[in-house]
């Protein structure tokens, strides 16, 4: 007993204490330090930091934000901002809810197609869906040459570099985060509801209206705030489908810390966008918490206050649905599944046109193509900096996956295994990097890196993308370690495993397939971004979606639709791989 501690048994011998298994909740538990720390470090402090550097370190003063009010310039930046936000999601909800309740309601070919249609530009790179964009809306772009050629218009009209522009290529990027948790919460949805209200003489539409639609606002709401939230830091497609006139409060970041080198006052203005955004994610939190969608939350209580208020809202509505159906007797038949095939095509379709072009065997854009080439391709192959940018985006991804994949394992399995106080605390921290805008993130962490020396280097902007990434390594391994039977963990421990050999025998293999197919997701969330590169980067670390970004910005390349193509096959191949390794799973 030299040197241990004891404790009383039950029979009065003592007996020593041991120190928690790693098996036990307490056990478990400890796996959450390395990544809270990791957050801690590289999202926390430089989201504090920025703080300070808005105050005028050393000076403590709030001039930089006076400015902000005082200027009518950046009065009219946040209403131009949110003008354009508010456009989007209600565009992206008119747009979206008839794809989501077909996803839910339709036959299996049905639902696959439109599975297909929203997860697939989910995962492709944002600036190849806005570059495609560029390719449909100009001036000589596909849409203005069958407008013409139609005899619609008799000059090209203009759709780029404006509000138009901005406000279809936004809604067209976000609308799978609109589909997505609406999808979710209507997959819930006992369809018996319905054919209870039809058998009590409810017409389809005053069903739907009276029962569907009270129920799926949980959805809703989720898909509507985080819309929202993103098309408040949304940086990419505003400044490429832009004009001067449409600017935004993240263009107006980007131009005071790294055009102006002004780190005061774009640190105020990121964090204006961020308190809006705490804000608003506070108010939406009250209605429904987010969190319930990414499978941290089993409790109801604001989902059904949520539903018992939509429902109080259109319980009034059915006789008008009544009446309203005599002239949509179609409704919730075949007209639906038809609007969401269209729509849905439409998710597709620039992603298919600006491969369909990158086969085009003219040096510039021209539709139809007069022949086919791989003419692109070999360019890109053989151009020198486009393959190193490629390389460099390897290396860079491979690096912030290998982070993101180790921490976000060991803090998925803390949240399922652990027993810890503060849970909702964590669980906010582990989301928050893919909830606040990413401009914010990446102004704060480049002025952190640069206090160590990491700036402009790949290892710093690893650091950066794994912060990202680690929140959709947690979801998908969360998700896998929901639908496992701890009793088979515990049998094993009971038979004498210790707590090593357990995890390396029994959950290990159990969530492998969940590990590969979330390594594969952070890798993609790496390769594809832009906004990190071009704040950690600083013009020294070239990544492909960096040489792209310059490409657009310069002269729309054909290359370019090469590489955007790539990019699409790359998000095919994480998707294909993560059903096969699904399915495997389940058999």
């Amino acid at each position: 007993m030299a040197g241990g501690l004891i404790s009383p048994s039950v029979n009065g011998a003592p007996e020593p204490v041991r120190a928690p298994a790693l098996g036990g909740p307490t056990g478990w538990a400890w796996l959450l330090l390395p990544g809270g720390v990791y957050l801690t470090v590289l999202f926390v402090v430089p989201l504090a930091g920025l703080l300070v550097i808005s105050l005028g370190m050393p000076d403590w003063t709030l001039t930089h934000y006076l400015r902000i009010g005082d200027s009518p310039v950046y009065a009219a930046v946040l209403r131009t901002t949110l003008e354009i936000s508010l456009a989007v999601t209600t565009l992206a909800f008119v747009l979206g809810y008839p794809i989501a309740y077909a996803l839910t309601t339709g036959g299996p070919t049905l639902r696959t197609f439109l599975l297909i249609a929203v997860v697939l530009p989910y995962f492709t790179s944002v600036l190849a869906r806005t570059f495609a964009w560029i390719v449909l809306l100009g001036r000589g772009g596909i849409v203005n040459e069958i407008l013409l050629q139609l005899g619609l218009i008799s000059q090209p009209i203009t759709m780029l570099y404006n509000r138009f522009g901005v406000i279809i290529g936004m809604t067209h990027i976000i609308m799978p985060l609109m589909i997505l948790p609406m999808a979710t919460v209507m997959s819930g949805i006992d369809q018996k509801l319905l054919r209870a209200a039809r058998a009590n003489g409810a017409s389809p539409l005053a069903a739907f209206l009276t029962v569907f639609l009270p129920l799926s606002l949980p959805g809703v709401i989720a898909g509507v705030l985080l819309v929202f939230i993103y098309c408040l830091g949304f940086y990419i497609t505003p400044a490429l489908l832009g004009g001067l006139a449409d600017l935004t409060i993240t263009m107006a970041i980007s131009t005071q810390v790294v055009d102006q080198l002004n780190w005061n006052f774009g640190s105020a203005l990121s964090v204006v966008l961020l308190v809006t955004v705490l804000v608003i994610l506070w108010i939406g939190s009250r209605l429904f918490p987010i969190q319930q969608l990414l499978g941290f939350s089993d409790g109801i209580g604001r989902d059904a206050a949520a539903r018992q208020m939509g429902a109080r809202w259109l319980m009034h509505v059915g006789s008008a649905a009544n009446a309203l159906d005599r002239w949509l007797p179609s409704f919730g038949g075949r007209g639906i599944p038809i609007l969401a095939v269209i729509l849905a095509t439409l998710l597709l379709l620039p992603v298919l046109i600006v491969a369909y072009l990158s086969f085009s065997s003219s040096p510039y854009f021209v539709f139809p193509v007069p022949g086919y080439s791989l003419r692109n391709y070999q360019a890109y192959a053989s151009s020198a900096s486009w393959i190193e940018a490629t390389f460099t985006s390897i290396r860079v991804a491979l690096l912030a996956a290998g982070m993101a994949t180790v921490l976000g394992a060991m803090l998925a399995l803390g949240l399922s295994r652990g027993r810890i106080r503060g849970r909702g605390a964590m669980v906010a921290l582990v989301l928050s990097p893919i909830i606040m805008p990413t401009i914010v993130v990446a102004v704060a962490t480049y002025f952190l890196l640069v206090q160590v020396g990491l700036q402009g280097t790949e290892f710093g902007l690893a650091l950066g993308h794994a912060v990202h990434a680690i929140p959709f390594v947690v979801v998908i391994v969360v998700a896998n370690l929901r639908d496992l039977n701890p009793a088979c963990e515990r049998a094993a421990r009971s038979l004498g495993a210790g707590p090593l050999a357990t995890f390396r025998t029994i959950l290990a293999p159990l969530i492998m397939p969940a590990l590969i197919v979330a390594a594969f997701f952070a890798f993609l969330t790496s390769f594809d971004d832009v906004i990190y590169v071009l704040f950690l980067g600083i013009g020294t670390v070239n990544t492909l979606p960096m040489r792209m970004w310059e490409g657009i910005k310069q002269d729309v390349n054909p290359i370019i639709s090469a590489v955007a193509t790539l990019q699409t096959a790359l998000a095919a191949i994480v998707i294909i791989v993560g059903a096969l390794l699904g399915r495997r799973k389940n058999t």
